[in-house]
């Protein structure tokens, strides 16, 4: 916000862009003197209204970040779901021979799946967003 209020006082000016010999590339607000290394200058900007227009950059980089964040906790929500698989102790019908589950096994089961499903459906929401981003 505070980049806001700032560039908005920025009146705008060219940027000239310089590479020398060697392939480093220079910007700066002054035109460089010397007739040597490739130069271009770069219209001048209008800071404010940059930022101002940059707000469809930062919502299509919100929204890949979101179907990262979705991807890996669908990942996480799998392999939770396939560790949890297995029958923990006090969850056999009759002890721990037993090949019965009980129903604390059938529960922590569907709450794995929950997790599974409410992961797909964000992964699904975050890439349908994504596509729609400019």
């Amino acid at each position: 916000m505070a980049l806001l209020c700032t560039a908005a006082g920025v009146s705008a000016q060219a940027i000239h862009k310089t590479i020398d010999a060697a392939g480093r590339v220079t910007y700066t607000d002054q035109p460089d003197p010397s007739p040597s290394g490739h130069r271009a200058t770069i219209p001048a900007v209008d800071v404010a209204s940059a930022l101002a227009g940059n707000s469809a950059i930062s919502s299509r980089f919100a929204a890949i970040i979101d179907v990262d964040e979705a991807a890996r906790r669908l990942g996480q929500a799998l392999l939770e779901r396939s560790l949890g698989a297995e029958r923990l102790p006090g969850e056999q019908v009759g002890g721990a021979g037993a090949a019965a589950a009980n129903q604390r096994y059938r529960l922590r089961q569907e709450d794995l799946q929950r997790e599974v499903e409410l992961a797909l459906q964000r992964a699904s929401r975050t890439a349908r967003a994504l596509r729609a981003s400019p």
